[in-house]
């Protein structure tokens, strides 16, 4: 009776819990409409003229505009893409004028619906343009970019040909069974249920942005200030919604065969590998990488090596866990912030990386960075 009793108790808070954040959403939506009837959205018209090529750089500038907004949204001007900013939160004078000249269109708004809510308000501002254009490009600010070398990201993902390129993509491993890992297979399945391209950044060709499929998407949506809903409705439904429409679709990361490449390093490259990975929130698999690193060199240290690297990167997700390795060897032009202000463990692994990053933007990056950490871990970390 005790169990039983147990999982009706958790049924209903389970049911009440979703019954408020379902209140939540309606209410959120209804007001956001009476704001943006009322005139809460602002918009300021840019220096950058109309083009073929169009993005939406969506912001949540919570220390202010940042230099490094400046690098992203001149890496989309200087790769002739007509952008438009919108923010998340309210800007000062001297914000939109270090903007304007990078920028169609600037637009602050209330902040509901998280980067979704953004982007959707950049593609109705966009809308009488979309029937005409060649590419559209959806960025936030949740990562940096261009990471040094990376500032061509746009055109890389126009060269992969496809109707819809990310990234990177989530959820295309089939997720361990056990948390030990032993003998976990990296099997990339891009037909599983919860595959999706990560919405920080994503590239849409002419046959993806007049498909009737992303336009349903778009007019239906279901905003949301939940984070994990906003992730299934946003992330995952466009990304599904697109593949099943039958679109083509890649990412520029190409981690179907991360496998093999990390197969191919030596076994000390690989212990290296296992150090680096930056695991954002999560204790068992914090110590178990942990009890990996520690195990004396033996034959079966290489399989177990493999093994934890692939199913915690599984298990996090690449966009988060291997910073270093994404953009060292494999390229990847972005930097999640975000591991930053989770598990300090995974805020150092990034700011080694932050430091390495060479040049006045690398520099940039990385006071950046450090900044972030500190106001969450204190001043010791990166010292």
């Amino acid at each position: 009776m005790g169990a039983l009793k147990d999982r009706l108790t958790r049924s209903v808070i389970w049911r009440l819990s979703e019954a408020r954040r379902h209140l939540n959403d309606i209410t959120g939506s209804l007001r956001y409409a009476l704001q943006r009837r009322s005139g809460a959205l602002t918009v300021t018209e840019g220096m950058a003229q109309p083009a073929a090529r169009l993005a939406v750089y969506t912001l949540f500038p919570q220390q202010g505009i940042q230099t490094s907004h400046i690098h992203a949204l001149r890496a989309l001007y200087d790769c002739g893409y007509a952008t438009v900013a919108v923010s998340n939160l309210p800007l000062t004078e001297t914000e939109r004028a270090r903007l304007a000249p990078l920028v169609w269109k600037l637009i602050e708004r209330p902040n509901f619906g998280y980067d979704f809510g953004a982007y959707r308000e950049g593609i109705r501002a966009l809308a009488p343009y979309l029937g005409g254009a060649h590419r559209l490009v959806l960025l936030n600010d949740s990562v940096w970019f261009p990471l040094p070398g990376g500032a061509d990201w746009p055109l890389q993902a126009e060269g992969l040909g496809v109707d819809v390129a990310g990234a990177v993509s989530n959820y295309g491993v089939p997720m361990p069974e056990a948390l030990s890992l032993d003998g976990f297979q990296w099997r990339y399945d891009p037909g599983l249920p919860q595959f999706h391209y990560c919405s920080f950044a994503l590239s849409f060709g002419p046959n993806a942005i007049r498909h009737p499929a992303f336009d349903r998407f778009w007019r239906r949506i279901r905003l949301t200030d939940n984070k994990f809903h906003t992730v299934l409705r946003g992330e995952v439904a466009l990304s599904r919604a697109l593949i099943d429409a039958g679109l083509s679709h890649a990412e520029t990361l190409k981690i179907k065969t991360l496998d093999a490449r990390l197969d191919a390093l030596s076994t000390r490259d690989l212990y290296l590998f296992v150090a680096e990975l930056a695991i954002p929130e999560d204790h068992r698999l914090e110590a178990l990488r942990q009890r990996v690193l520690a195990e004396p060199e033996g034959p079966g240290q290489r399989a177990r090596l493999l093994s934890a690297a692939l199913g915690i990167i599984a298990l996090t997700g690449p966009a988060y866990v291997m910073p270093a390795y994404a953009h060292e060897v494999l390229g990847q032009p972005f930097l999640k912030k975000s591991p930053l202000r989770l598990a300090r463990p995974a805020a150092e692994a990034t700011l080694r990386l932050t430091q390495r990053l060479p040049g006045s933007v690398g520099a940039t990056i990385h006071a950046e960075a450090l900044a972030l950490a500190r106001a969450r871990h204190g001043d010791g970390i990166g010292s």
